[in-house]
């Protein structure tokens, strides 16, 4: 009997994919998560054989999870569910890591897990190498990242070219972007402008802060192994919370 996890932020979603794997021999779904930190906590308390992960969700997408995974000592077999174009398709199938498209068809979800049962443990071991130069050359949100974001600011739309945003925060529960060109009140939450930015030079170091990689002038070690940021422009102290520090080191390649 192989133990599933589903993971995804729309619950029509993973009810579907729940009704569907019921009524498949051989497999038991153990659980659901809504949210990438909700799939971690689960997979390390009640540790599936598979984790069905999609990858586009919010705040950590199914990428930042996998990310976190590979470093855990105790590491599921991860089903993709993706609605990416045929090219990072091809990625997955050539480092041996399998994947579902939206919306999900019911026969091959059946015929790839029927034959995941089937085969010998030694013949479906994952090279978990090639998942993690995987995880790190794909950029899920690459293709959406804009070069530039249009702003108001007394009543006039101001174009802001991406890379002069130094951090965005939240003030008085309204989203505040501070870049080159002045500071700006949005109706974007960071969930959604990390959507739009690009993930390797723009970091969620807290839940109320972005942090534009390329403007940190030092970084201060900080109580219970967490840090400080100090950027240039700006007097601005930025905190790396805890939940985030794992990924900023690997960011910053802090040993």
């Amino acid at each position: 009997m192989k133990r599933c996890l589903v993971v995804d932020d729309e619950r029509p979603a993973r009810e579907e994919l729940i009704y569907i794997l019921k009524d498949i021999e051989g497999i038991e779904v153990i659980g659901q998560a809504s949210h990438g930190k909700e799939a971690l906590e689960l997979i390390e308390k009640l540790q599936p054989d598979i984790v069905f992960l999609d990858i586009q969700m919010p705040e950590m997408n199914g990428m930042e999870v996998a990310r976190r995974l590979i470093n855990k000592e105790y590491i599921p077999k991860i089903i993709f569910v993706t609605a990416y174009d045929q090219f990072a398709v091809e990625a997955f199938e050539v480092n041996a890591m399998d994947y579902l498209l939206k919306p999900i068809s019911e026969d091959r979800l059946k015929q790839r897990l029927e034959k995941m049962i089937l085969e010998d443990e030694k013949d479906k071991s994952i090279d978990y190498d090639k998942l993690k130069d995987l995880i790190y050359s794909m950029k899920p949100d690459q293709k959406t990242t804009s070069q530039r974001i249009s702003l108001y600011q007394n009543s006039r739309l101001i174009p802001v070219d991406i890379e002069d945003i130094i951090y965005i925060t939240i003030e008085n529960k309204s989203t505040v972007i501070f870049s080159n060109k002045g500071n700006f009140d949005t109706n974007y939450t960071l969930n959604e402008l990390m959507d739009k930015l690009d993930n390797t030079i723009f970091f969620r170091s807290h839940k109320s802060y972005i942090v534009n990689l390329n403007y940190i002038e030092s970084i201060d070690p900080w109580f219970n192994y967490t840090y400080n940021i100090h950027l240039k422009d700006s007097k601005e102290i930025i905190p790396v919370s805890r939940s985030y520090v794992k990924e900023f080191r690997e960011a910053m390649n802090i040993e």
